[in-house]
């Protein structure tokens, strides 16, 4: 399980919120969302600590509410990836949408993964309203090379272009370390420049140079 993953909870699962207790009616919201057997999205898991940590954002009719949730983890039915880009795509309007699918095929050739989390990723998966006309589009890429990360980055450079700087996310190593890909982009001919790291536990700042020792090495052409 990593972070921006769709968890799927058994039917009747028990839960307690991670922080402040919830309200009445947010409690019911969430219940009913687990019964209905819509996904929660996998959180940074706490270090010792005992359980599942999930993540859950009502729809705009319902507040809007972000939800931290903790789960036994005998209570988890399912893992999956992220929507793809394709799943999401009835959601966008028709020139946000080719360029969206534009970006995903041409990543899909070099097999680079691009999920999609936030507002658009909640909308799919409610079928109901969340996002607003500045609403950003967040994407969790996942590469495994310096290549492959150097494709990437300029691929979404390209595909923010056109969409008005609203392309948002992240660029995730192997070893599971995550960099929004802006910050990214603007630092990586700085090897001595610090990045915040978001990992699988922890967050926190490495250098560039640090972060891509978390990538495959690749091999040498003869």
């Amino acid at each position: 399980m990593r972070r921006h993953d769709r968890v799927f909870l058994v039917p009747g699962a028990s839960f307690r919120p991670a922080c402040a207790e919830l309200e009445a009616g947010v409690q019911a919201a969430v219940r009913q969302w687990i019964d209905a057997g819509r996904p929660l999205v996998a959180a940074r898991q706490a270090s010792g600590q005992a359980g599942v940590l999930l993540g859950l954002t009502l729809p705009t009719a319902q507040g809007r509410h972000r939800v931290g949730l903790r789960v036994a983890r005998q209570d988890v039915a399912a893992t999956r990836a992220p929507l793809s880009v394709a799943q999401c795509l009835s959601r966008l309007p028709a020139t946000e949408a080719e360029a969206l699918s534009h970006l995903a095929a041409s990543l899909a050739k070099l097999g680079i993964e691009a999920g999609v989390y936030g507002s658009l990723a909640w909308e799919v998966i409610a079928d109901a309203a969340y996002r607003h006309a500045e609403s950003d589009i967040d994407l969790i890429c996942d590469v495994n090379s310096l290549s492959q990360l150097c494709v990437t980055l300029a691929a979404l450079r390209q595909c923010a272009a056109s969409l008005g700087g609203r392309l948002d996310g992240e660029i995730r190593l192997p070893n599971g370390d995550a960099v929004a890909w802006k910050e990214l982009d603007r630092q990586i001919d700085s090897p001595q420049a610090g990045v915040l790291v978001k990992g699988a536990q922890a967050v926190g700042l490495l250098t560039v140079q640090d972060f891509l020792a978390g990538l495959v090495e690749e091999r040498r052409r003869a």
